[in-house]
């Protein structure tokens, strides 16, 4: 049984090739509507059909999962997204050979699998994307002695938060404990070493480009 690895895949082109993205889309759109000669389990929308509608050979191409979601092609618009979930890792071999068959589109995608330490972000100018931290806690424990004090509101501790910059994430942390956080390294050590109970889990993580 694979690790799944939750993947957001952005397509964008310029004016003069908003034709072939909205073929792409076109196509892509069509594949989620219809089933595949080829068994798979995957259905509605296996990543092999996607590889099978470009002349790509399904068998040696990474596409072992899904499109999950496809966002609509607004008109005018110079992109569109699509949520993925795929096994162990990003398609990105399969994605940079399919637009290989357009015209002047290009793709950038986040994704995320924690098994393989996977906390990937190719949108390095956050156009699209612009999440570059991750910070997770959740599970039964009692709340930590002096945090809240920044005026934030006791609860559980489930929390799943995303940040665009260190800044935000230190500002967030520093609210939650009351202490203040200079480097991403002092951060994770802190929230590691406070946590001894086995039922709790902390995630703490930078995107990094693949």
């Amino acid at each position: 049984m694979p690790n799944w690895c939750s993947s957001k895949y952005a397509f964008y082109a310029d004016d003069e090739n908003k034709g072939e993205l909205l073929r792409l889309h076109n196509n892509l759109s069509g594949i989620m509507k219809t089933p595949s000669e080829v068994e798979n389990g995957f259905e509605p929308g296996w990543l092999g059909k996607v590889a099978i509608k470009h002349d790509i050979d399904w068998e040696n191409v990474h596409c072992k999962g899904s499109i999950k979601y496809l966002d609509r092609y607004k008109p005018g618009g110079n992109f569109f997204t699509l949520d993925a979930e795929t096994a162990w890792s990003p398609t990105e071999e399969l994605w940079e050979t399919v637009i290989a068959r357009y015209e002047g589109i290009s793709f950038a995608y986040i994704a995320e699998e924690a098994g393989n330490g996977i906390f990937t972000n190719t949108d390095a100018a956050g156009t699209f994307f612009p999440e570059k931290y991750l910070f997770e806690i959740w599970g039964n424990a009692p709340i930590p002695e002096g945090w809240f004090a920044g005026g934030g509101k006791p609860g559980s501790l489930c929390i799943r938060e995303y940040f665009e910059d260190f800044g935000e994430l230190a500002d967030y942390c520093a609210k939650l404990t009351g202490k203040e956080f200079g480097t991403f390294e002092e951060l994770q050590s802190y929230f590691f070493g406070i946590f001894e109970e086995e039922n709790i889990f902390v995630g703490i993580h930078e995107f990094e480009a693949a």
